[in-house]
């Protein structure tokens, strides 16, 4: 055999197996293609879907900043751990405060001015914890001191809380009462059935 012919094996053999890589690699494209831009499309759904999770929390936490007992604003404290797992300023904070919330200052002298102003600074110090998370640029004492709370409000607070005390204290009262001798329970039939 030749030298010549012998190139030419070489050259023929190297044509098929650039020819099979260059096929292969199509393959792996045509198939990897899709199910790598499904990954990433559903990666960034999910970065979007969190990212909107924290950003409710913050918001329903900053509407309701002068509001501490209100029950959506303790929903949003109460699903800071998950939501912001991981992010360990915004964890330190919330247990700060979540520890305060818990510990008996009456029973230390402290007094009830004193414990608003720290639990405020705390709540504060979440509040700006979470803003710098997602991106907001905003001081502590804008966040503790800014707030536009109209007096009739804090009166409506008052009215709904007393509203929600005096129909418990009623269903108590209805509940103790001889079920026998209560119109709607006799037997007799009624309007409502």
């Amino acid at each position: 055999m030749a030298l010549q012919d012998f190139c030419g094996i070489i050259a023929c053999m190297t044509e098929a197996i650039v020819l099979w890589w260059t096929t292969g690699l199509t393959v792996v494209a045509i198939i990897a293609a899709p199910i790598t831009a499904l990954w990433v499309q559903r990666k960034g759904d999910d970065r979007r879907a969190s990212k909107a999770r924290k950003e409710a929390i913050f918001r329903t936490l900053w509407t309701n900043r002068a509001r501490p007992a209100y029950v959506v604003r303790v929903d949003a404290l109460n699903m800071i751990d998950v939501e912001f797992f991981g992010e360990q300023k915004i964890i330190d904070a919330w247990a700060d405060l979540f520890a305060h919330y818990r510990t008996d200052y009456n029973a230390e002298g402290v007094s009830e001015a004193e414990q608003t102003r720290r639990q405020i600074e705390k709540y504060a110090t979440l509040l700006y914890e979470i803003g710098q998370s997602l991106g907001y640029k905003l001081g502590k004492t804008h966040i503790r001191d800014d707030i536009y709370r109209p007096d009739i409000h804090n009166e409506y607070d008052t009215m709904d809380l007393r509203t929600r005390r005096l129909t418990c204290d009623i269903m108590a009262s209805l509940a103790q009462m001889d079920a026998g001798s209560y119109p709607l329970h006799s037997g007799k039939p009624n309007m409502l059935g």
